[in-house]
Order: structure tokens, then C-alpha cells, then sequence
């Protein structure tokens, strides 16, 4: 007899990963298959949806080879699946994608966003995204894609040729619908057009309060034409694998398809984060702070961080997210770390275990070196342009003492943390009064003690790392409570915390006054301003202290 499985899909940027799980949440089989990411140009970024159903496919015939070889075997009986959010796919009315998908990085609606928000707001109250939406008219979320690519037929119509304007203009003739990557996936499996609700909150096309699509929105922004996918709660059943589906996917055909969540979000219930208290922490390509809120939106006055719906009916969660976190190591490892991907090619090491180690050799604060991390720009500065930099570099760089790219290194660290370290001040804003857990990091950097520890010294809270897996591992619990295998509670108690990071004092405080004295609004200040607050920060008795502090750790 075999064992009763649960699949969970996360259609990623860079490949879609695939998780089994059985009944108790132990882990069955796992699989990963990489598919293209296109960058036409800098600040865009794009994938085919018929690449992202491929790679699903290869992901899932994976997965099932691998239960089929277990003694005693398993079989799948219900599938979840979560995905990079606010990506958009347009499907014309025979449930076809029209183009690229266009991603949640990519920033050319920049213009576009904030003529929408312009009309949205001169139109329908100046606090309707307040309010309404809850949300920004973010540049890189679905709303933005849809209209900009209203926009650009609008420019065709008017004799403006070129090669944006002829391909959406084609493509918005033909549009019905539209869906993000994993809502593509389910349709593949189960021919139904579909999104969870906590899709339908990550387009700025939604009425949160209400949990109903934003009609009014709709017109205003002339993209009334598609009729949005009916919205279900995560965890309930949208549809099953068709028999088209099952030859293409090895998957039983009449297995259930459950309605699933954003990564970020299908993140917080893999790390067990589902009360008011809890945080999450993703530390991935990019860095996201995830805190449940209760039944009612908390939004940021000024709309630096997101609200959404959770894995958990009713429940919402504000979210800080720092679009450039972990690409930025990736990035120093691709264009400056040919040393370090040498070296652990020969000793069969990971380079970023290498290059953490490298910038665990200089002290806090990367002898005065800033890294804004803003290489694919960011939400929480407002800046979808937006680049990045290594700021306060000097001669003393070339001296062996100094430590040198160890320097440039700690910082991209740092300053990833201290980036998120906004967002999160955001929301301890928001939830005033609230007595926080540990915060459970997940995701790549997780896997690395020195940024646990130095997320814990520059927030200067406490940082758990758990059991939990990434997000797939997520959309499988959600597929197990789909299926009536437990529920969202039992599935969350079986997260457990491994290991806990405590702030080292004497460096926390060095690390706050940097944060308060640099980083904070760095963005938007000069560089005489940055010059001198560095200064300041690198002659106070908080870093001695900090420094001596590193030595004897």
C-alpha cells in the first residue's frame, strides 16, 4: 500500500522547486529544474511561461520517479503551489499567455505606476490606495504591468512604432485575463483560471477590506476589458490534474490542485510564522520581513511596506521587502569572487561559505565602507530605478591591514541587513505595543551563522533559524491541509527552533548608532552628509568598543 503524499511547487526566478512531504510533514522527495530569466535591458526582466511549465513538469516527473523508488512507495494526492510574486502573465480567451511574463523585478512601468496613482487617487479619493488598496501602485506589481501594457497599445494606436509598443499593442488586442506564475501553473494542471487571495492583494487591484477585486480601479485605469480570475482561500481545493496534465507531469490524473499563497507568504507558514508576535525573516534574492496582523489591514501612512492575505482565511500580514538582499553577494561572487568560486571548486566548498568567512575578518562597520543595496531597485526608498553602491571607499583599501575586498564583502552584508532593518522598524511601528518572538530567518542566508548573527546585531532582537524548509515545503504543509490530511495549526506546531542568535551588546549598539547615524535615508542624502556621518560613526566609543568587542569573539 503506498503512502499518501502532498506536493508543493514553488515556480521561483531562477528554477521551480518541488517538495513531497507525507502526513507527519517529514520530507518524502525532492527536485529542482532551472529555466531562463531574460534581461533585455538594464532594470527589466522577463521569462517565458511556456519555459515555467516546462521546468514544472521536469520538477514533478522528478519528484514522482523518486516516490515510485521509496519502499514502500508514495502517491501524490494533492498538489499546492506558490511562485514569485506580482508577476504578470496576460492570457488571451483561449487560456494561451500573450508574451513574456513580466517579473516582479522589473522596474520599466516606473512611469507608468505613478501616472496610475495619479488617476487613482484624483479619481477616487487621495486615500484610496491608503484605504482601498492598502497597497502602493507599486511599478513592479501586476496592476502597474497591466497598465503599462494598456499604455504602450495606447501609443500604437497613436503611430508610435517600436519594438514595446508592437509587441504589447498585438498582445493587449487579444487579452481576456491574467494570472501570476503559479495561478499559470494551476491552469496548466487543471484548465480553471484561478488565483488565492493573497495573489489577488499582491496586483494593487484589490478592494483588501472587502476582499473583492477593485472594480472601480479597473476602470479608472482604462484595463476594464479583462475579467479577473475568481479569487480562492489558500487551502481549499480549485481544481484536479487533468489528463493532459497527468501525461505531461507523471502526477495521478483527478489529484487535487490547492489554492496556495505568495512565496514570501507560503515562507511564513513553512517557518511556523501565523500570530500576531511572530516574524519572518526570508533572506533570499531578496530580503523580506513578514509579521501576521490580525483581521483588520495596518497600513504604512506612507506606503513603504505591503499588505496581504496570509496562508490563514481573514488573516493578513504586513510585509517589508528589499528587492536586492542576497543578489547582491551573488552579484560580488559573479563579477568580482573568481578567487573565491576557484578556490571552492578545488576544496569542494560552497563560495558563499568563503566569502562569509572572508568578512568575518574585518570588524563591524567594514572600516567605513557603505553597500546600498539597491541594485534592482526597492520598495520601501520608492526607488524602482533605483541602483547600488558601495559608498566610503578609500586608499586605506589597498593596505594589507585593512583587509581589503573583505571590506566590500561585510558590507553588502551589512547593508543588505540594515535595508531590511527598515522595513522592520516599519513595522514594530505598526504593531506598537506588541511583544515580539524570535525572529525565524529562512531562506539561503539562513544557512549561514554569521549573517544570523549579524541580522540579530543589527536589528538587535533575537534570530531563530527552525526546521523549516523554503517555500515549497510551505505549499505542501498547504497541500496536506487541502486535503484534510491536518490542519493549518497542526502543520505550523511542526516547526520547531534549532538555534538561537542573541545580540552581542557592545556590538548591537555600535550598529544601531551606524544605522542611525548612515544608513537610515542614505539614499537621499549628499555625499558631504554621508562623509561625515561615517566619520562621526567611525570615532565614537561605540565602535572601540564594537571593534574590541569583534576581537575577542
Amino acid at each position: 500500500m503506498s503512502v499518501r503524499a502532498f506536493l508543493g511547487l514553488d515556480v521561483g526566478t531562477q528554477s521551480v522547486k518541488g517538495r513531497a512531504i507525507d502526513e507527519n510533514g517529514n520530507l518524502l522527495a525532492e527536485a529542482s529544474t532551472e529555466y531562463p530569466l531574460y534581461i533585455p535591458q538594464p532594470g527589466w526582466t522577463e521569462q517565458e511561461p511556456a519555459e515555467m511549465w516546462q521546468a514544472t513538469c521536469e520538477t514533478i516527473r522528478k519528484v514522482v520517479d523518486a516516490l515510485q523508488r521509496r519502499d514502500p512507495p508514495a502517491e501524490i494526492a494533492a498538489v499546492c503551489a506558490t511562485g514569485q510574486m506580482h508577476t504578470m502573465i496576460l492570457l488571451d480567451k483561449n487560456k494561451q499567455p500573450l508574451g513574456r511574463a513580466l517579473l516582479w523585478n522589473d522596474g520599466r512601468a516606473a512611469k507608468d505606476a505613478e501616472e496610475g496613482a495619479n488617476l487613482l487617487k484624483s479619481k477616487l479619493g487621495e486615500r484610496y490606495l491608503i484605504d482601498t488598496i492598502c497597497n502602493d501602485f507599486l511599478a513592479n506589481w501586476t496592476g502597474a504591468h497591466l497598465f503599462y501594457v494598456r499604455n504602450r497599445a495606447e501609443e500604437f494606436a497613436k503611430g508610435i512604432r517600436n519594438f514595446e509598443t508592437e509587441r504589447w499593442a498585438q498582445a493587449w488586442e487579444h487579452a481576456v485575463t491574467f494570472v501570476t506564475p503559479r495561478d499559470f501553473i494551476v491552469l496548466q494542471l487543471t484548465g480553471e483560471v484561478a488565483m488565492d487571495m493573497c495573489g489577488g492583494s499582491e496586483t494593487s487591484l484589490m478592494d483588501i477590506p472587502n476582499k473583492r477585486w477593485a472594480l472601480d480601479a479597473f476602470k479608472v485605469l482604462g484595463i476594464d476589458k479583462l475579467q479577473p480570475p475568481t479569487l480562492y482561500e489558500p487551502g481549499s481545493v480549485i481544481g484536479k490534474v487533468t489528463r493532459q496534465a497527468a501525461e505531461a507531469t507523471g502526477l495521478k490524473e483527478g489529484t487535487l490542485v490547492i489554492a496556495g499563497a505568495g512565496d514570501c507568504l507560503a515562507g511564513a507558514l513553512a517557518g511556523g510564522v501565523l500570530k500576531v508576535g511572530q516574524v519572518l525573516f526570508t533572506l533570499g534574492t531578496s530580503g523580506v520581513v513578514v509579521a501576521p496582523i490580525g483581521e483588520k489591514p495596518l497600513v504604512d501612512e506612507q506606503l513603504r511596506t505591503q499588505v496581504h492575505y496570509s496562508t490563514v482565511p481573514n488573516v493578513l500580514i504586513n510585509m517589508a521587502c528589499v528587492n536586492g538582499a542576497g543578489i547582491g553577494l551573488r552579484m560580488f561572487r559573479d563579477v568580482l569572487g573568481d578567487v573565491y568560486k576557484a578556490a571552492a571548486q578545488k576544496f569542494g566548498v560552497d563560495p558563499y561559505d568563503l566569502l562569509t568567512e572572508r568578512a568575518r575578518q574585518v570588524p563591524p562597520g567594514s572600516h567605513g565602507i557603505l553597500f546600498s543595496p539597491y541594485i534592482t531597485g526597492d520598495r520601501i526608498v520608492k526607488a524602482p530605478q533605483g541602483r547600488g553602491a558601495w559608498y566610503g571607499l578609500t586608499a586605506f583599501l589597498m593596505e594589507p591591514e585593512s583587509g581589503g575586498d573583505a571590506c566590500l564583502i561585510r558590507a553588502v552584508l551589512e547593508g543588505v541587513c540594515f535595508a531590511v532593518r527598515d522595513g522592520w522598524e516599519i513595522i514594530r511601528q505598526l504593531l506598537s505595543g506588541v511583544s515580539f518572538e524570535p525572529i525565524r530567518m529562512v531562506g539561503g542566508g539562513a544557512r549561514s551563522p554569521f549573517w544570523c548573527q549579524l541580522t540579530a546585531d543589527i536589528f538587535g532582537h533575537p534570530v531563530a533559524t527552525t526546521t523549516a524548509e523554503d517555500a515549497s515545503y510551505g505549499m505542501a504543509l498547504l497541500a496536506g491541509v487541502g486535503a484534510g490530511a491536518f490542519s493549518i495549526w497542526e502543520a505550523a506546531e511542526r516547526i520547531k527552533i534549532v538555534r538561537v542568535f542573541e545580540p552581542n551588546k557592545t556590538i548591537s549598539a555600535f550598529y544601531d548608532l551606524f544605522y542611525h547615524e548612515v544608513y537610515h535615508r542614505h539614499y537621499d542624502r549628499s555625499q558631504r552628509e554621508l562623509d561625515a556621518a561615517i566619520e562621526r560613526a567611525l570615532n565614537s566609543r561605540e565602535y572601540a568598543e564594537a571593534v574590541e568587542a569583534w576581537r575577542k569573539a
